[in-house]
């Protein structure tokens, strides 16, 4: 149980749980279910000219807002691996519930018991509910770390590594085909120019920076185009090709090209990939329904 909301060397009261109108989520032993989510009772959250804005207001503007779907693949997320977790045995210690709930409430900005029980007072939500919210977050991070271990970082590039491959691109848009095919024409006679052009002509928003757009890696451009920019030689004009506007054309010069390396981007991505594809396969073996 997670009592110490104070300041690390400070007193350690334990903090009192206001019990009104809400109950702590038990199991049949006794103990928090994990399930902080599941009573959480509708309340007020804002009123505005003597209208209240409640809970079930702000559900039904995310759903319409479209970013509903968003938050509830994050839970989902979290609950998958926390769920998967505990099945491999995996827990949370005290001490490290404890150092999780004093680095969550300094980010909160509570500093003294008393703010924060009135934080979860005000939540309606109860300090069982918020050490379940702290070891559910807690747990899916160790299982994120087992699925993403370095050996399996590794394994994986070694067997992916092309996957990886990037390549440096500059380009610019303009308005008319023709213009478009005037100016790959110039850029034929004079590749060095292209910055000097994409300044002067391009309608897109790097066109203050020379048309740069940086390094790109595989996957992140439609395949068409994809493969013909990787397989361009470095310094070559690509294009016109049809842009997302009517009746605009973009063209592109590939500025450098680099192998894939195993560095921290690399290994960002690589990890991302297999926390994905664990959670697909999680998803079903779960039998989440939305």
């Amino acid at each position: 149980m997670i009592w110490r909301w104070s300041l690390s060397g400070a007193s350690g009261d334990r903090a009192h749980c206001c019990a009104t109108n809400r109950r702590v989520i038990t199991g049949s032993s006794g103990k928090p279910s994990g399930n902080y989510l599941e009573e959480v009772k509708t309340m007020d959250i804002v009123r505005i000219d003597g209208k209240t804005l409640t809970s079930d207001d702000l559900v039904g503007w995310l759903k319409l807002s479209g970013r509903f779907s968003h938050v509830v693949q994050d839970i989902i997320k979290e609950k998958l691996a926390a769920t998967a977790a505990r099945k491999h045995g995996l827990t949370a210690s005290p001490d490290e519930l404890q150092n999780r709930a004093d680095q969550h409430r300094r980010a909160l900005g509570l500093h003294r018991a008393k703010e924060a029980n009135e934080f979860l007072d005000d939540a309606s939500l109860s300090l069982e509910q918020y050490e379940a919210f702290l070891e559910d977050a807690l747990l899916a991070e160790k299982m994120r770390a087992d699925i993403c271990s370095e050996a399996a970082i590794e394994e994986y590039f070694s067997l992916h590594a092309p996957q990886f491959d990037a390549v440096e691109l500059s380009h610019l848009v303009v308005t008319g085909e023709g213009k478009a095919r005037e100016i790959v024409s110039l850029l034929g006679e004079d590749p060095d120019s292209f910055d000097e052009i994409a300044a002067e002509h391009s309608t897109a928003e790097s066109a203050s920076d020379g048309g740069r757009v940086g390094k790109v890696m595989r996957g992140a451009l439609n395949p068409t185009l994809e493969a013909k920019l990787f397989n361009a030689s470095v310094g070559e004009v690509l294009g016109p090709f049809d842009a997302d506007s009517e009746n605009t054309f973009e063209i592109f010069s590939v500025t450098a090209k680099y192998d894939a390396v195993l560095d921290d981007t690399t290994r960002d991505a690589v990890s991302n990939l297999l926390y994905n594809e664990w959670l697909e396969t999680a998803a079903r073996d779960f039998k989440v329904e939305v």
